[in-house]
């Protein structure tokens, strides 16, 4: 009995050795190697190492608005195709889902819905006071634009934080606010260093500070 016990704890500590040398290779058989090996295969927290915390709001409606600015200026091509007059096309400042046409001749109502449907089919359209038309960007093409938005800067900072050579950085969707970016950067103490590489990407702001361990 006592000799079965002693074979198959050989056999576990020989199994344990065989594993721990596959993780640390030669290294492990001198004090220095084995420091050196645990360092390049045990990545400290933020917690633990310090680093970067930062959290980014992502300017959505900077996109919703440079797409809308795209459709005003199609309309506007297309407007003059057709021969149709008008006061002015533009996106409203403080909701840049919608495009308003102003100034159009009573008569122009079919033009108008044929250009939307057949150029501009992401928005719908209807008439609105004094001779003008307002274009909405439809709901579902809405969100697919911020979500899109939110992906492209995601990958956008990982790439640039990429340059700094960071091991194991946290990048992804922060849950607890709407279009925001949670960035964790462990090992990173210059904080006007990330500021300046993560600020490079185009629609997006410091919400917090900027805070280092």
């Amino acid at each position: 009995m006592q000799k079965n016990l002693l074979l198959k704890t050989g056999i576990i500590v020989a199994i344990l050795l065989i594993f721990v040398y596959g993780m640390l290779g030669p290294k492990l058989f001198s004090g220095a190697g084995l420091k050196a090996s645990l360092l390049d295969r045990i990545h400290l927290g933020l917690d633990l190492k310090g680093g970067s915390h930062l959290i980014l709001q992502v300017m959505v409606n900077d996109a919703v608005g440079a797409q809308s600015d795209h459709a005003a200026e199609l309309l506007k091509d297309e407007l003059q195709k057709a021969k149709v007059n008008y006061a002015d096309i533009a996106k409203l400042d403080n909701q840049p889902e919608k495009v308003v046409i102003k100034g159009v001749p009573l008569d122009a109502s079919s033009t108008i819905r044929g250009i939307v449907n057949d150029r501009l089919p992401e928005y719908d359209v209807a008439a609105g006071p004094d001779n003008s038309w307002v274009l909405t960007m439809k709901p579902q093409q809405l969100a697919d634009l911020k979500d899109r938005t939110l992906e492209q800067s995601i990958e956008a900072i990982r790439t640039r934080v990429d340059s700094l050579g960071v091991s194991e950085p946290l990048i992804q969707k922060n849950g607890l606010g709407d279009n925001q970016i949670l960035v964790q950067l462990p090992g990173v103490d210059d904080p006007g260093r990330v500021k300046e590489i993560i600020q490079s990407t185009a629609r997006l702001e410091l919400r917090e500070a900027l805070d280092h361990g």
